[in-house]
C-alpha cells in the first residue's frame, strides 16, 4: 500500500489558510509516479558515486540567499534553515513533519541543482547495529564507496560552543562524556572546510568531524524499532522514537551520538551529510507506522512548542524553513503520495 489521500475538504481548510499570497499552496494532487527511496547499500554503484557527487556539487555552489556571507555554500543554506528552526522542531509533535519536508526540499536541490537520479538513501540501522562489527565499519563509512571513515585522531581542536542547548531545555538524561572528535580525512568529504557553528550564535571555519561510538549502538538495534513501530497513537509514536525531553536515549540521538561530531551538533547538525540518511531513515519508519493501519495518515499530535505554553500541534499549523523555502502547514507533509513528494519506502 504506498498511500492514502488526506481528506479533500480538510486540505481545501489548510492550504487556504496559508498566509499571503506568496505562500499560498494550491490544492495537491495525486502523484501518478512515486520515487522509491532506497537504503545506502542497495543503491548501484553507480548511483552511490553519483549521490556523493551532488553532494559535493551543493557544497560547491553559492547560496542562493544573497543576504548571508559570500562564503556560505548552497549545501550550508539548509544547515541555515534546521538552526533557525531546531528550537521550535525538536521535542514537539512537529518534530517528524519539518525533518521531512526539510529532507525533500534537499533531495530536489540534489536533483534539480546538481543532477541526481538516482533513489534518494535512508540508512536502515540494524543492519549494522544487529551484527557484530564495529558501526565504524559500516558500508556507510566507506571511504570509495561511502562518506567517509571515521575522524583521525589529533587532528581536531575542540571549538567553544557557545550555546550547547537552547535555554529552558530538559538536561537530565544520562551521564554522558563526549568523545574526543577528530577531522575526517580522507574520503569523499575529507579536509571539507565547514563555515556555520558549533551552535546558533558563532560560527568557526572547520573540519567536517566524527567519533563514531558504540556506547549508543542499542538504540540502533531492531528491539528498539520494534518498540517505536508498536506504538498505537502518533504522539507515542514521536515521543518513542525523538527521545526529547524525556529522560533516556531514543532512536534520534542514537544515530546522531554513533556517529558523533558534527552530527551532534543541536543546531548545525546537518553539517554532516550523513544527517539526511538519518532523518531518512526516522521518516521511514514514520511512513511505515502511517501505513501500518487506516486513518494513521491524517493523525498528528503532540505539543507544538516545547517551552510552557505548549500548545497542540494540528494539519494547520504552519512551519517554517527561513529564506529556503514558504511556509508549509503540517497537513500538507503528512502524505508523500500527493504532489510535490511522491515518494515511498521498501
Amino acid at each position: 500500500m504506498l498511500g492514502r489521500s488526506l481528506v479533500p475538504f480538510l486540505l481545501l481548510g489548510l492550504f487556504a489558510a496559508a498566509r499571503g499570497s506568496q505562500n499560498a499552496q494550491s490544492y495537491p494532487k495525486k502523484c501518478t509516479e512515486l520515487r522509491l527511496r532506497r537504503e545506502w547499500r542497495d543503491l548501484s554503484l553507480r548511483d552511490k558515486h553519483a549521490y556523493i557527487r551532488a553532494v559535493k556539487c551543493l557544497q560547491t555552489l553559492p547560496a542562493k540567499d544573497e543576504s548571508l556571507p559570500e562564503k556560505i555554500t548552497r549545501y550550508e543554506e539548509f544547515v541555515v534553515s534546521h538552526t533557525g528552526a531546531s528550537e521550535g522542531v525538536h521535542g514537539v509533535g512537529q518534530f517528524l513533519p519539518w525533518h521531512r519536508a526539510l529532507g525533500f526540499l534537499y533531495e530536489t536541490a540534489l536533483r534539480e541543482e546538481c543532477g541526481y537520479k538516482g533513489p534518494f538513501p535512508f540508512w536502515d540501522w540494524p543492519r549494522d547495529a544487529d551484527g557484530s562489527k564495529p558501526l565504524k565499519e559500516s558500508p556507510l563509512f566507506d571511504a570509495a564507496t561511502g562518506f567517509g571513515p571515521d575522524g583521525t585522531p589529533g587532528t581536531y581542536t575542540t571549538l567553544p560552543n557557545a550555546d550547547p542547548l537552547p535555554p529552558g531545555f530538559n538536561t537530565s538524561l544520562p551521564p554522558y562524556t563526549p568523545p574526543q572528535w577528530n577531522c575526517v580525512t580522507s574520503g569523499p568529504f575529507a579536509n571539507l572546510t565547514l563555515h556555520l557553528g558549533p551552535g546558533k550564535s558563532q560560527n568557526f571555519d572547520h573540519c567536517l568531524t566524527r567519533a563514531v561510538q558504540e556506547e549508543f549502538r542499542y538504540l540502533l538495534q531492531t528491539p528498539n524499532i520494534k518498540n517505536i513501530m508498536s506504538q498505537k497513537d502518533y504522539d507515542s509514536f514521536w515521543n518513542s522514537l525523538d527521545g526529547w525531553p524525556f529522560k533516556d536515549w531514543a532512536l534520534h540521538d542514537g544515530g546522531h551520538f554513533a556517529v558523533s561530531g558534527d552530527l551532534t551538533n543541536y543546531y548545525t547538525s546537518p553539517n554532516e551529510p550523513l544527517f539526511y540518511l538519518h532523518h531518512s531513515g526516522l521518516d521511514r519508519l514514520w511512513w511505515k507506522w502511517q501505513h501500518s493501519k487506516p486513518g494513521r495518515l491524517q493523525e498528528i499530535g503532540g505539543r507544538s512548542s516545547p517551552l510552557p505554553p505548549y500548545g497542540k500541534v494540528t494539519p494547520a499549523l504552519q512551519l517554517s524553513f527561513g529564506a529556503l523555502a514558504p511556509p508549509i502547514t503540517v497537513g500538507r507533509i503528512l502524505d508523500t503520495s500527493y504532489e510535490p513528494y511522491c515518494y515511498a519506502y521498501p
